[in-house]
């Protein structure tokens, strides 16, 4: 039997203050969104997206972006990034003095035309005015690609229409590009085939994935992901999150999970588990539910329990 191909490190970039509030029905005060990105920041994690330049009225959660991004503190070492919409929101992030903007759209028309009410085609117009409006200002781009493995309208998506996507962000001069489960659908076999084949027809990409755990095959559709040679996973704290058009669909998957595991492997994260679960804890406080998180409810799987001193006889 062949080793695996395991690399030595993976980058995980944390997106739960984003895309995990912004489906919280309760709105979380300002302060204590900064509270916990503070905290996160202070985990060894070395990515956050930490809220977005959407329209406040169509995410009333994450209207105080300005303020949140003004407040945290900003700790070296640390990548702070602010998920961009369109070129309104673009102008609007530049006052946020974010690391990166991570510009957003999706591979299907129909999924376009709910999420945007535009065509695939003029959201990747109006894309390449934000990336130069980016470059002209010194931030980093992050093109993502929503329905990569699926959309809930049209189903599977064909490979060909994902590499469309891939190649304009790629003549907009876009180096980093992350593929969504937007709705958790993905298997092992299509994540390891889709990947496979971005990254031999684009090897300077670097290429990430953003895994949601709708039908339990996030993990395993990091593994796969691993194994087609991608080093770089979104995930969220406590797996917050979630998908408006995948009705009963659970979050991103956990950070906590996605860490526990790639530790276990042997793959560096630079993120302390520990204090992880700490931030998992407050969050949990925070949000006032249950939270989709394994490690959090069943703690780490090298826990040692104290033996019974006594062993009970059945039937006495």
């Amino acid at each position: 039997m062949s080793a695996w191909n395991l690399p030595k490190a993976i980058e995980i970039k944390e997106v739960g203050t984003r895309d995990g509030f912004q489906l919280e029905k309760s709105i979380i005060p300002t302060d204590e969104k900064v509270r916990i990105i503070n905290a996160l920041s202070r985990t060894g994690i070395k990515e956050i997206q930490v809220t977005s330049a959407v329209h406040p009225k169509a995410v009333p959660q994450l209207a105080d972006a300005e303020e949140v991004m003004a407040k945290i503190d900003r700790v070296p070492g640390v990548l702070y990034s602010v998920l961009v919409p369109n070129l309104r929101g673009a102008n609007r992030a530049l006052a946020m003095e974010a690391d990166e903007w991570e510009l957003m759209l999706s591979v299907t028309e129909s999924h376009s035309i709910a999420n945007s009410n535009r065509s695939v085609d003029a959201v990747l117009e109006e894309h390449t005015k934000v990336v130069d409006l980016a470059v002209a200002n010194g931030v980093q781009v992050r093109g993502s690609m929503a329905t990569t493995f699926g959309c809930p309208f049209e189903g599977r998506v064909p490979f060909e229409r994902v590499q469309y996507v891939v190649q304009a962000y790629y003549d907009m001069g876009v180096r980093s590009i992350s593929a969504a489960d937007t709705i958790g659908v993905a298997d092992p076999k299509l994540v390891f085939n889709t990947m496979s084949k971005l990254i031999h027809q684009f090897p300077d990409v670097q290429f990430n994935l953003h895994l949601h755990n709708t039908r339990q095959m996030g993990l395993a559709n990091v593994i796969a992901g691993i194994q087609a040679g991608v080093r770089s996973f979104d995930s969220s704290i406590g797996g917050l999150g979630g998908c408006p058009y995948a009705p009963g669909a659970t979050g991103n998957i956990s950070t906590e999970d996605t860490v526990h595991m790639l530790h276990l492997m042997g793959i560096e994260t630079t993120i302390d588990l520990a204090k992880v679960l700490d931030v998992t804890k407050e969050v949990h406080q925070l949000v006032h539910h249950d939270l989709e998180s394994s490690i959090y409810r069943a703690g780490v799987s090298y826990q040692i329990h104290e033996a019974p001193k006594t062993q009970e006889k059945v039937g006495e």
